[in-house]
């Protein structure tokens, strides 16, 4: 490929500068070893409010999945203490002429595992089939909620990553409006699907793995990616093979699967990269268009390897600063072990 082109991702419209050479610029890329800042970390931290024995810390619990065996849960679900939204406001209507309206809507935590020392590398089948049935559940619930728009759900691992704490855990926010990421990419897909009949997505699927060179794993019923115009180095993608519409349409007889993918996926970017901090978000439909022919869900993880500048802020354009084709092939040569 040329040094630098722009690439349009044709599930979402958005235009993509590929620039690779970059990279080797001076401090381009953040720091390769960055997700813990810890080597070795505690099974329990005294400190740590999601640690069984802590409940004091934490304002509250909504759910888990209980086991038998101590501590006797292996997934939590509670509130976020310092939630961006709330649902205790009296919600949508706008006021006034500045276009203020209350931050009404439900942030929420899911404590992946009671041990501090716990990843979604490393826990078993069982453990991360109940972590992959609490986020669908979650979003399941709280998308259903009067006045509610839209969940996103999230994870932020390593401080930059944005994560404030080292124990284990995801986040969900289910907010009163659509985002606009969301709002532009089922605007895109429904013209795509006016003009051709087809999800985007679902064409997406059968070029890549007609081609190949980005595809990292392939399941039965997902694929595992680096988009043709991804945002950023290692960005992977996990998409259903069969059109759904929402991540809340994932069948009991799938979760298994999703979750060892995301493993392996997680494994591949450990071992490639040396454990990088990394956002991982599922894409899924607003609640406008549950269930619709054009929008189609995805889980996106994200690594923290480059710095964006002035440029992609003044543009929204990304710069990424590697080649996919290129990332792809170090991804499937990564190991999927769980070894360090």
């Amino acid at each position: 490929m040329p040094e630098s082109e722009l690439r349009q991702d044709r599930t979402t419209g958005r235009w993509v500068i590929i620039a690779p050479h970059r990279h080797e610029r001076p401090g381009a890329r953040a720091t390769r070893t960055q997700g813990s800042p810890e080597l070795v970390r505690p099974r329990f931290d005294p400190a740590c409010p999601f640690c069984p024995g802590n409940e004091a810390q934490l304002p509250g619990i909504i759910a888990q999945a209980s086991t038998p065996a101590a501590p006797g849960w292996t997934v939590r679900v509670v509130p976020n203490k310092y939630a961006a939204l709330r649902s205790d406001t009296k919600g949508n209507t706008e006021r006034g002429e500045e276009r203020t309206r209350d931050a009404y809507g439900f942030h929420e935590v899911i404590i992946e595992s009671p041990f501090h020392d716990a990843d979604l590398v490393s826990i078993g089948d069982p453990e991360l089939d109940a972590v992959i049935s609490t986020y669908r559940e979650r979003c399941k619930l709280l998308i259903a909620q009067p006045g509610i728009e839209a969940a996103i759900l999230f994870r932020n691992y390593g401080p930059s990553g944005g994560a404030s704490l080292l124990h284990p855990h995801a986040q969900v926010l289910a907010i009163g409006l659509v985002p606009p990421y969301v709002a532009r990419t089922a605007d895109w897909s429904r013209d795509y699907y006016d003009k051709h009949g087809r999800c985007p997505t679902c064409d997406e699927i059968e070029n890549e793995r007609a081609l190949g060179q980005r595809v990292v794993d392939d399941s039965a019923n997902f694929i595992v990616l680096v988009p043709f115009a991804a945002e950023s180095p290692f960005e992977t993608w996990i998409v259903p093979k069969q059109h759904q519409a929402t991540f809340t349409e994932l069948e009991d007889r799938l979760v298994r699967e999703l979750g060892g993918l995301l493993r392996r996926a997680l494994r591949r970017l450990r071992s490639a990269l040396g454990d990088p901090a990394y956002n991982f978000v599922v894409d899924s439909a607003d609640r406008q268009h549950l269930g619709a022919p054009h929008v189609h869900w995805r889980l996106r993880i994200a690594p923290k390897l480059a710095m964006s500048g002035g440029f992609e802020l003044g543009s929204g354009l990304p710069i990424n600063p590697s080649s996919p084709e290129q990332d792809a092939a170090v991804l499937r040569a990564a190991r999927t072990d769980d070894a360090p």
